[in-house]
């Protein structure tokens, strides 16, 4: 799915991924820190199936792939994405390491949620690894409490998270 029109923050403009957006993708949820906690290969492990998939999310009917750039200068520095299904949004987000703890993913989050209220969603939900410390409390930051255990599965290896889903009742 596309936006209608970018999402501006004060220091953001969150816009549809494209696929000139791929190397800058890979690079960040590839990056052993970085991706640490998610369910996306090191870069040293993206398969071919992996790279057709982030090649297919474009205009992906399922749900929202968005890249988040700098207002100054353009720059990439994140991206998130957001899933609907009977009127929950499950997202996700990722910020470069390299503008972490800069308040950066408190923009992007509170833009995610201001889109789904936009579009008459009913609750957001997120799944977080439980030792990803920082993610949990940008998701509680807003709101958002525990609501049921997971476990997810690093993309082609036998490492697998305990993990929670958080919810936000809008």
């Amino acid at each position: 799915m596309l936006l209608a029109q970018n999402i501006e923050t004060p220091r953001l403009v969150i816009r549809s991924w494209k696929k000139t957006d791929t190397d800058f993708t890979l690079a960040l949820w590839g990056d052993g820190e970085n991706g640490q906690y998610m369910s996306d290969p090191v870069r040293d492990d993206q398969d071919e199936e992996y790279l057709k998939a982030v090649d297919e999310m474009e205009d992906n009917p399922d749900g929202y792939y968005l890249t988040a750039v700098l207002k100054e200068d353009g720059s990439p520095v994140g991206t998130c994405c957001a899933f609907p299904e009977n009127g929950n949004y499950d997202i996700g987000y990722c910020i470069s390491r390299a503008h972490w703890k800069e308040g950066l993913g408190t923009e992007m989050i509170g833009a995610l949620i201001s889109l789904i209220k936009a579009e008459g969603g009913k609750s957001v939900t997120g799944e977080v690894a439980d030792m990803n410390l920082a993610s949990i409390a940008l998701l509680r930051k807003f709101g958002f409490s525990e609501d049921r255990k997971s476990r997810f599965k690093k993309w082609g290896k036998e490492i697998y998270f305990d993990a929670h889903y958080y919810k936000l009742d809008l």
